[in-house]
């Protein structure tokens, strides 16, 4: 019943998956006997057949009558997906050359995703939470390091170096002090004195921006998003502090 489903999901019909599971089965069969196997009414036979061959699933041996024959699952799979792809991409650019200006002309708002983060501890659970869903890259500028940020932080970025992770981490001469004991291999580190807030940069996916560092008489805040838009934005910038900052 999981197979079925996962065949089920991936785009088969009922007809197709009891067709491919009675051939996995029994081997070469004719259409006569798929149909009586896999109780599958004759008269539509042939043309789920035509369609597991054309999708990449069976392959057929002429002759009277013809034999029907399974592909390796593996083979079926990748046969598949390169299929879907294919569909995807062509479908993909149908939809956005015909949808895409009359969003456009609408002046359709979108509603990113934009949470206000309140409180020094908030944000640093934020970050944690940020770099724990990093898989790729980090990018990482800090105009002084917060106390609240611990060792907790720096245990899981030992755990993304562990898994190759690209990570940058930018900060301050006064600030870098403050990272004598802690592991600074972990990190491509680069110097600037010059800059204008901080945050994190994750993936491309998602970024943090700090808006207010926290004074006994101001509350730490800081803006999280995973709007592509708003993200872009702040890699670039990143990407212009970091190209004229200097190497540690």
């Amino acid at each position: 019943m999981k197979v079925e489903r996962a065949l089920k999901e991936i785009g088969l019909t009922e007809y197709e998956i009891l067709a491919y599971l009675a051939l996995i089965n029994s081997g070469e069969l004719t259409a006569g006997e798929i149909s009586h196997i896999a109780s599958i009414p004759y008269s539509k036979v042939y043309s789920v057949l035509d369609n597991l061959e054309r999708k990449g699933w069976i392959e057929i041996k002429g002759g009277r009558p013809r034999l029907y024959y399974p592909r390796a699952p593996s083979e079926a799979l990748r046969a598949e997906r390169s299929r879907q792809e294919s569909l995807f991409e062509q479908y993909q650019q149908l939809i956005v050359s015909e949808l895409q200006p009359i969003f456009v002309q609408r002046k359709i708002k979108e509603r990113p995703e934009i949470w206000i983060i309140r409180g020094s501890a908030n944000i640093v659970a934020n970050i944690n939470e940020i770099i724990e869903r990093t898989k790729s890259e980090l990018m990482i500028a800090l105009p002084r390091i917060p106390n609240q940020l611990s060792k907790v932080t720096f245990q899981i970025l030992s755990k993304l170096k562990d898994k190759r992770v690209n990570i940058l981490l930018l900060t301050t001469k006064d600030s870098i002090k403050h990272l004598d004991k802690l592991p600074i291999y972990l990190a491509e580190l680069r110097i600037r004195n010059e800059m204008f807030g901080g945050g994190l940069v994750s993936d491309e996916r998602e970024s943090l921006l700090f808006l207010g560092e926290g004074g006994r008489d101001q509350e730490a805040l800081a803006i999280w998003s995973d709007h592509a838009g708003l993200t872009s934005i702040a890699k670039i910038y990143f990407k212009h502090l970091w190209d004229t900052a200097e190497s540690y």
